[in-house]
């Protein structure tokens, strides 16, 4: 029993011997000895070469005067039930709405953003009469950003109660053509910050084998309304640049300088 048990181990050590030469063979050393420089070994050693890259991520930036603003203006009203209030902003919003298209603002410039009728939190904790607030607010797109001033007036004084934010931004064409630019800049940044990197490193950049990009950023200017001095009732709206920004993500191949 003891002399089969033996036997069986030599086999084993065998077979592990055996399987560790298959695998010496077939290794690319034995295919190009050493010693060997004619051109076709010198070209397998350079392809068994590992492949050396530099990846960066960068972004660029331009900006722009906005060519388009966008103004949230709300109508208000209350009464002692909700439908006394509902049949309040539909009068004031109706009165709104025919001022502004005599001014040139077309229905879709006009967008509804929020719509709400609800019981006054104040008069719940009153022992007086419940009362109703109801809110309908609009989103105005305009293409003149000069003309933002006299929006809000034409609607403050024809049924409308609360401005809220101005945003400044740009129209499609626009941001297109920016984004283009932002892009083209974005990639000048990365192959800047490859060739510092590969300098570095002791390598030359020869090419580029990906690159990617993200999401565009375009960040709006916002202002606030702000009613001129006594005397003057024109409503004065300073705008401000607009930011469009993109980042890229590019692989380049390398060789050693």
């Amino acid at each position: 029993m003891t002399r089969k048990r033996l036997l069986a181990t030599l086999a084993v050590v065998a077979m592990l011997v055996t399987a560790g030469c298959a695998g010496t063979i077939g290794s690319s050393n034995d295919a190009s000895p050493e010693g060997d420089t004619s051109p076709a070994a010198s070209a397998q050693q350079q392809q068994q070469q590992p492949a050396k890259s530099v990846s960066v991520s960068a972004s660029g930036e331009v900006t722009a005067d906005p060519d388009r603003a966008v103004l949230d203006i709300g109508v208000e009203a209350s009464a002692g039930d909700a439908e006394t209030v509902r049949q309040r902003l539909s009068e004031n919003v109706s009165e709104m709405r025919a001022a502004l298209e005599e001014i040139g603002i077309t229905d879709d410039q006009i967008e509804t953003s929020r719509y709400i009728i609800r019981e006054d939190h104040e008069s719940r904790r009153s022992e007086g009469p419940t009362r109703y607030i109801g809110t309908h607010s609009f989103q105005i797109e305009i293409n003149d950003t000069d003309a933002v001033g006299t929006v809000i007036e034409t609607a403050v004084n024809n049924g409308g109660t609360n401005v809220g934010q101005v945003s400044f931004t740009l129209s499609e064409e626009t941001r297109d053509e920016l984004r283009e630019e932002a892009l083209s800049n974005a990639m000048d940044n990365a192959r800047s910050d490859a060739e510092v990197l590969a300098e570095n490193a002791d390598l030359t950049i020869t090419g580029v084998t990906s690159a990617s990009t993200g999401h565009v950023d375009v960040r709006p200017y916002y202002a606030e309304a702000q009613t001129a001095a006594s005397g003057d009732a024109s409503t004065s709206i300073e705008s401000g640049p607009v930011s469009v920004s993109a980042q890229v993500q590019v692989t380049y191949n390398a060789t050693d300088a």
